[in-house]
């Protein structure tokens, strides 16, 4: 018999924040839990509708050792880094900046978006690098909705984001086994996953309610399964979660701030670079974040 006891690892509580004046709500890392395949960050801004002038407001941060996905369902969001890539990332589309040996960038609402009521809802996730990638060259892609496979499997529409899983490949370039998966599901319908054995699966509630096994969880609500658990969930009502996981990197990783990397000392380093102002600046920005006090 198919059990939640036997399949969950944990249940992670989102924590309320503010990131450049918007309410978001943080799953990873948490205290407990550090990572899920290789995600080691994974924010969720829920739709939310803004007054003219508020909102998104994120001027230059550095990255390093990380690439970041950004998958936005409402709203627009202006993307600017150090490698003068300005890009506005609309609905359905993915956002995958690859920090590597460094890069800096702002996040912000575009101006005429900004000038009306508006409404807003993203995911952020940041994915970290493996040790030979680590100091890569830092890029950027943007990817259109229309180029993101997608299937329907008896009233559940899956769409591969990042990675691979259903049989689909997503065209973002990925440097380790992951998966990223939208799922929007009608009421009674059903949804099983198996992937690999020492893969990492957990799913995030974004509206609806569905069983794994015999527990009921709803909205908001982020499982993390046992190491290459099968999923296996039936929707309650019209629902929609994200899948997301994959194969855990094999060293540990430091977070500190916006850098992640497996060496403490190029955590170290970055920090310099960003304090004296060596590092790659935003072309034409001069609102930096300082970087936080020890």
């Amino acid at each position: 018999m198919y059990s939640a006891d036997n399949v969950m690892n944990m249940q992670i509580p989102p924590r309320p924040i503010t990131v450049g004046g918007t309410s978001i709500h943080r799953l990873l890392p948490f205290a407990k839990k550090r990572m899920v395949g290789p995600f080691i960050f994974f924010d969720h801004c829920p739709a939310t509708e803004f007054e003219p002038g508020r909102g998104m407001n994120v001027p230059p941060h550095p990255h390093i050792g990380l690439s970041t996905l950004s998958y936005l369902m409402e709203g627009q969001v202006f993307h600017h880094d150090s490698l003068d890539c300005r890009q506005t990332l609309k609905p359905g589309e993915v956002n995958w900046m690859t920090a590597g040996k460094g890069i800096a960038h702002s996040e912000r609402v575009p101006p005429e978006v900004l000038a009306h009521k508006y409404r807003m809802h993203l995911l952020q996730f940041w994915v970290a690098l493996p040790l030979e990638q680590e100091d890569c060259e830092p890029h950027f892609q943007n990817h259109r909705e229309e180029s993101i496979p997608r299937t329907n499997m008896n009233g559940v529409d899956v769409k591969v984001v990042a990675g691979e899983a259903f049989g689909l490949k997503s065209p973002v370039e990925v440097f380790s086994p992951l998966f990223f998966v939208d799922v929007k599901a009608l009421a009674k319908s059903a949804l099983q996953f198996q992937p690999q054995e020492d893969h990492e699966t957990a799913f995030y509630i974004l509206e609806g309610a569905l069983t794994l096994g015999e527990k009921t969880f709803k909205q908001g609500d982020f499982i993390v399964l046992n190491p290459g658990a099968e999923l296996q969930v039936s929707f309650l009502e019209t629902s929609r979660i994200v899948l997301l996981g994959g194969q855990p990197l094999p060293e540990p990783r430091h977070i500190y701030w916006n850098f992640v990397s497996s060496s403490k000392d190029k955590i170290e380093a970055a920090k310099k670079l960003w304090r004296s102002g060596d590092f790659p600046q935003v072309p034409g920005e001069t609102d930096n974040i300082l970087l936080p006090a020890d």
